[in-house]
């Protein structure tokens, strides 16, 4: 939970190191930086499931294993969009000032930044089930093992680490878009096209400047952004995989 709401205050400071982030997570003490988090506890009980059993339920009946990341994201998203949308709206006014604040809606399936948020729950699917294995195939090579032989255990903890924190950066935008649309009081109300249009103008204006030359040069903040969410979902889905490879073997 520090982390995700870590992310939740980012999407909102566009000028702040991940430290000082971090910091105001914990700015009412230690306590708060656990705020928010009773509704995705509860929502992660399905979540998970829907990470194992529900993945390979839906890989059977689909057969791709990109369809099958598109439909477990989606699946996922309807579990936990309203839960992780009511943490991050609690987090962000725990910080925000009085103007700022905004209200914390009734948890419901679906809402502003949907679409963000399904999209990157996809790129991190993929994760530790499409990119893990190769990459740890690609570490036993350079270990100088046998080829042919079964990948050891810290290889494979290994390569879900790496996958995840790879796939967890290109699911930063995604997921800080999704941020800012639930923390946005003009995005909350306004209509479908107008969070489209303030969605691309807060990737602008977070992830890229200007130079006096006329060029466009990448900010600070994508790789802040990219470090506080690679770190979450590493952490996170490397256990995760962990868990699973230790309950099948």
């Amino acid at each position: 939970t520090p982390l995700r709401n870590a992310c939740s205050l980012a999407s909102q400071d566009a000028t702040s190191s991940a430290m000082r982030v971090i910091r105001h997570v914990f700015s009412g003490g230690l306590r708060s930086g656990w705020t928010g988090a009773l509704s995705p506890t509860a929502a992660a009980t399905i979540q998970f499931t829907m990470l194992g059993s529900g993945y390979h339920f839906y890989l059977g009946f689909l057969g791709s294993p990109a369809l099958t990341a598109v439909a477990t994201g989606l699946t996922e998203s309807l579990v936990s969009y309203g839960a992780h949308a009511r943490n991050a709206q609690l987090a962000h006014n725990q910080v925000a000032t009085k103007r700022d604040m905004v209200p914390v809606r009734p948890i419901m399936p679906i809402g502003p930044g949907f679409t963000a948020h399904w999209l990157r729950n996809c790129f991190v699917i993929a994760g530790i089930r499409d990119c893990s294995d190769p990459l740890a195939c690609t570490l036993q090579w350079m270990s100088g093992a046998d080829a042919t032989s079964a990948t050891s255990p810290g290889i494979n903890m290994v390569g879900d680490f790496l996958a995840s924190v790879f796939c967890g950066a290109l699911s930063m935008p995604f997921n800080q878009t999704y941020n800012f649309q639930v923390t946005s009081a003009t995005c909350l109300a306004g209509t479908p096209a107008e969070r489209f249009a303030l969605a691309l103008r807060f990737l602008k204006s977070q992830y890229f400047m200007s130079t006096a030359s006329g060029s466009v040069r990448l900010r600070q903040t994508m790789l802040r952004d990219a470090l506080l969410r690679s770190s979450y979902i590493g952490c996170l889905f490397c256990c995760y995989s962990s868990l699973e490879r230790l309950a099948l073997h």
